[in-house]
């Protein structure tokens, strides 16, 4: 495996030192180069140093001699008396004398008067004469008949200049390996314009071109070809016209020779260290991994479920013998924690009874042994408003009080118990247990119905039950759910004590659903089958419509029609009650917004639950659709019941008063048939009372039904409210209500709810009668 450990660890290890090698290759080639470029340039340095002080005690030989020939008195006689003898014999003698190879006289006019041998110079040596008389006393490198010399220019005086000594030493191979004996490295003399070449060294190509040779001649090395060569050159004091230089060649190859050697050398070093460095880094790597295969294979033993494994080799390291009692501390913890973990994922957490769907599961068991079965299922009525009032902790006592209650009933007959919902139990036990099961389960619910204690409270539960037997009412566990907990919502509906599962409920409670889904699609496709009515609202003092109220209807695609009651509770229990309320109040926005086209001017009452007030995004929406449809909130209307006051009075009234912030009016529906306190309707955020119908039908005939509506007629105006009566059905209500003052009426008196353009007919026969 490429990607394992040990071969990770192994190739970490051969990596670092092959990286310790290659920097250590790197930093010796480096510092060789830097050390041999400047030992190179040292020993070219030196070579120069030596070169010169040849050349200079060359110079110094030559004009001592010079001085020498040019002060003897017999030889300034000679040279006056022009006595050819006597001048030749003294320059033969002086130059044996320094071993000179050159010595010449020279007239005034530079033609040549006697020399030391029999040479054949050129007569008339007058321009090199004048060149040499500018470096009086130093010597100058020149070329005479294709030969370099390295001569000085004196004047011999008697006591004037009557002529002059050149003295020389002839530059030639010997010269130059002589030289290279001195510094050890080759050296070539140049006269490039007189195309003569002086050099050290033997062996030289043909042509030899010094320049070309020493400069790019390369030798083919471990790292490719290299320069043979490192060169330096001097130029020498010579004619203007004829220059000579120096050209001080400093051979590289033993360098190269001995970095080689050395460089194979660490090669040999460095291939010794990485072989040591792969075997010990794989034994140290098998070491390090072999137990971490072994903790692996115990996870995968864990994994299994598997938590008694004890397979580990022996003698392993302090640090390892530690992680694996870690290991095996961290298995049992594992366990025990699994064991919990499975415990709490079939169990309540509070009660300790199993939660629903452990509960199907063991119902499912259970059913298969051919027993009779009584599913009873409980829910405490109330227990909301105690966690309200009393708080969470007291509401959770009460909870683990009723499961003991359960337990100590449902035990005794071999019973399953179970927490199906936040206020909510099952339990089921085989019929048989019990020799008259109506009464057993009497006697459970007047058990559970003894009041309880709890933190030194004395608190009375109300509870429903819903009963269904196995199998006369059902073979699967889950159709029993669904129909027992169908029996106990009937018995809370119906404020029963205990409900016996009737047939057909279910497939009532399945027809619910459809409808639910039925409602859920005519809200998104908005394809008519929702539809809003308006039923105007009569200004009695002005005699003029100027409100309606919006009413929502249902017909559904099979034509048939749903009751407002019906499928608003549906929607209420559903929570598609704020999808639905979000399409009443655009579509009567738009509504009143498309009125204000036409020049109706009328306020509408939209009616909210408290589920909607108390939605964080109805606020929002409802600004933002009043800004689409460009309605002015004060024609909008928002009716809340007394009951939904009742129940939010705390949330209901932040929420009124943000409506109310913004410009919506605020009307309190069915006024008269709840328990709204006088005190709790003076706090209350709203703009108007909206009297229930019940005290309006037979307004005409009770006189107690009068006394009750002018007396709330007066008090809703002595608090700044104004008040509409609904369900005026005669003309006698509609006088009676005149003369009590009311502000508006609505009823089918005037009209029934009617269509958006049934409604605009209507009003504009109602003003044309006006």
């Amino acid at each position: 495996m490429t990607n394992s450990l040990k071969n990770r660890i192994t190739v970490l290890c051969v990596g670092l030192v092959l990286l310790t090698t290659v920097v250590s290759l790197f930093s010796f080639w480096w510092s060789t180069s830097q050390f041999n470029e400047k030992k190179v340039t040292q020993d070219i340095n030196v070579a120069e140093n030596v070169y010169k002080q040849y050349l200079a005690s060359k110079e110094s030989l030559l004009l001592t001699a010079a001085k020498v020939l040019t002060a003897d008195f017999g030889f300034k006689q000679a040279v006056a008396t022009k006595d050819a003898n006597t001048i030749s014999s003294a320059l033969y003698n002086h130059s044996q004398r320094i071993n000179a190879d050159l010595m010449l006289l020279l007239d005034l006019s530079g033609k040549l008067i006697s020399t030391n041998k029999q040479q054949d110079f050129n007569n008339n040596l007058q321009e090199l004469m004048n060149e040499l008389l500018n470096n009086t006393e130093q010597s100058s490198f020149v070329v005479l008949h294709e030969q370099l010399y390295q001569v000085i220019l004196l004047p011999v005086k008697a006591p004037r200049t009557i002529a002059y000594s050149l003295v020389g030493f002839k530059i030639d191979d010997e010269v130059a390996v002589e030289l290279k004996n001195l510094t050890g490295m080759d050296v070539s003399f140049i006269a490039k314009s007189d195309n003569l070449v002086k050099s050290s060294l033997l062996e030289r190509p043909s042509p030899f071109i010094p320049n070309e040779y020493f400069h790019n001649s390369t030798t083919k090395r471990i790292f490719g070809e290299q320069l043979v060569y490192r060169n330096r050159d001097v130029h020498l004091p010579s004619l203007d016209d004829h220059p000579v230089n120096v050209l001080l060649s400093a051979d590289l190859t033993q360098s190269y020779s001995e970095f080689e050697r050395l460089f194979y050398t660490l090669v040999i070093l460095a291939s010794l260290t990485i072989f040591i460095g792969v075997i010990t880094s794989s034994l140290l790597a098998k070491n390090l991994t072999m137990p971490l295969s072994q903790l692996a294979s115990l996870a995968r033993q864990f994994a299994r479920g598997n938590y008694s494994v004890d397979a580990m080799s022996k003698n392993q390291s302090n640090e390892i013998a530690t992680l694996i009692d870690a290991f095996k501390n961290m298995g049992n913890d594992i366990q025990e924690r699994e064991q919990q973990i499975s415990f709490a994922a079939k169990h309540d957490s509070l009660t300790g009874f199993y939660n629903r769907s452990a509960m199907l599961e063991v119902l499912s068991e259970n059913l298969e042994q051919n027993q009779e079965y009584t599913l009873v299922a409980i829910d405490i009525r109330g227990l909301r408003h105690i966690n309200d009032k009393l708080g969470a902790r007291i509401g959770d006592d009460c909870l683990k009080a009723v499961a003991l209650r359960i337990a100590e009933f449902s035990d005794e007959f071999g019973g399953l118990h179970a927490r199906i919902g936040g206020d909510e139990f099952l339990t089921a036990f085989p019929s048989s247990a019990g020799r008259n099961l109506k009464s057993g389960i009497v006697g459970l619910m007047a058990q559970l119905q003894a009041g309880y204690t709890i933190q030194k409270l004395k608190i009375n539960l109300r509870f429903s039950a819903g009963v269904v037997e196995y199998p006369s009412q059902g073979l699967q566990a889950d159709d029993l759910m669904r129909r027992v907990l169908i029996a106990v919502d009937s018995a809370a509906s119906a404020h029963e004590n205990i409900h016996y599962y009737l047939p057909g409920e279910d497939e009532a409670h399945l027809d619910r659903l459809i409808m639910i889904d039925e409602l859920k699609q005519a809200i998104n496709d908005d394809d008519g089958q929702l539809f809003m009515t308006y039923q105007p609202k009569l200004h009695i003092a002005t005699q003029q419509i100027n409100k309606v109220e919006s009413l929502i209807r249902w017909q559904r695609k099979d034509g048939s029609w749903v009751s407002p009651e019906l499928f608003i509770d549906l929607a209420e229990q559903s929570g598609l009650i704020v999808d639905l309320t979000g399409w009443v109040v655009k579509t009567v926005i738009a509504q009143v917004g498309l009125w204000q086209q036409q020049g109706i001017y009328m306020q509408a009452a939209i009616n909210v639950s408290a589920q909607d007030i108390a939605y964080p995004g109805f606020h929002s929406n409802l600004i933002r659709t009043l800004k689409q449809f460009s309605v002015a909130p004060a024609l909008i209307t928002i009716e809340l019941t007394e009951r939904d006051m009742i129940e939010n009075e705390e949330k209901g009234i932040q929420a009124l008063e943000n409506l109310k912030a913004i410009g919506v009016k605020i009307s309190l529906d069915d006024y008269g048939v709840g328990q709204t306190s006088l005190g709790r309707l003076k706090m209350l955020p709203i703009d108007e009372l909206k009297l229930d119908k019940c005290f309006i039908l037979k307004l005409d005939e009770s006189e107690k039904d009068q006394f009750i509506v002018e007396s709330t007629i007066t008090l809703g105006h002595q608090l700044g409210f104004s008040v509409v009566a609904e369900g005026v059905e005669t003309l006698e209500s509609l006088e009676l209500l005149q003369k009590m003052q009311c502000d508006h009426v609505q009823g089918y008196y005037l009209s029934r709810p009617l269509k958006a353009d049934v409604f605009e007919q209507w009003l504009e026969q109602y003003n044309e009668k006006a």
